[in-house]
């Protein structure tokens, strides 16, 4: 069997130490896992995502571009994702070119004015729908206000990554056209709503993701995450 880590931050991995980036990657094929998609949450990374999906053409490993709702996204980090996008959609690596984000709203944090999330959010998703890309869409404590976003622009193409919510909140964003994506945290003994929430989801619509180096699936707790442990979860 194959597997897709479709969610992981190798970047964020290298530097919170749960391996070297040759370390990560050779590691995924040992596993079984034929792809991981590395996701980018500022502008900064952006250089970055697109280098290392490309030293690893062979490897599996495609990316994203993306604004994390924690992330700043003035004009200048907006401009820079349009201007870095377009160039990657004309170059000869666009078909390593997964997705735009992660984007979306953290009312959890609260990093960034809610103003500034939203803005950052519709951008982002307009973005993605002008090139025909799925949109990867963080939600934390913010589900009604992604949901109205969302709806503005249904149907949708995109992932609502680590999802948290319980089945009520799947079905509706299973109506705007997504797929639900888990990550190491439903394998929780505690958590029965998630777990439930991944018993509803339709097999054709249902993804998991590691979200490394965080949220490491039981019965590797207590360790750094790493995209291999996508089999675990």
């Amino acid at each position: 069997m194959q597997y897709i880590d479709t969610h992981a931050h190798f970047d964020l991995c290298v530097e919170e130490g749960a391996g070297t980036e040759n370390d990560l990657v050779s590691h995924l094929s040992t596993a079984g896992i034929s792809h991981a998609v590395h996701v980018s949450i500022d502008a900064d990374g952006f250089s970055w995502a697109y280098d290392f999906a490309v030293r690893n053409r062979d490897r599996g490993i495609l990316f994203t571009l993306g604004i994390h709702p924690s992330s700043a996204a003035g004009k200048n980090e907006l401009d820079t994702i349009e201007r870095f996008t377009e160039k990657v959609m004309k170059s000869e690596n666009s078909d390593l070119f997964f997705g735009i984000g992660e984007t979306g709203l953290d009312y959890y944090r609260m990093r960034r004015p809610k103003e500034e999330q939203k803005n950052s959010f519709e951008h982002q998703v307009k973005l993605a729908q002008k090139y025909h890309l799925p949109v990867i869409v963080h939600s934390r404590d913010a589900s009604e206000d992604c949901l109205s976003i969302l709806r503005q622009y249904a149907p949708v193409k995109g992932i609502m990554h680590c999802f948290s919510d319980g089945a009520d909140y799947a079905k509706k964003f299973l109506n705007l056209g997504m797929h639900l994506s888990f990550a190491g945290n439903v394998t929780y003994k505690a958590a029965i709503k998630l777990q439930e929430s991944a018993a509803y989801v339709p097999l054709d619509r249902l993804l998991v993701e590691t979200d490394a180096p965080f949220l490491t699936p039981v019965p590797l707790r207590g360790r750094k995450n790493r995209p291999e442990y996508v089999v675990q979860t």
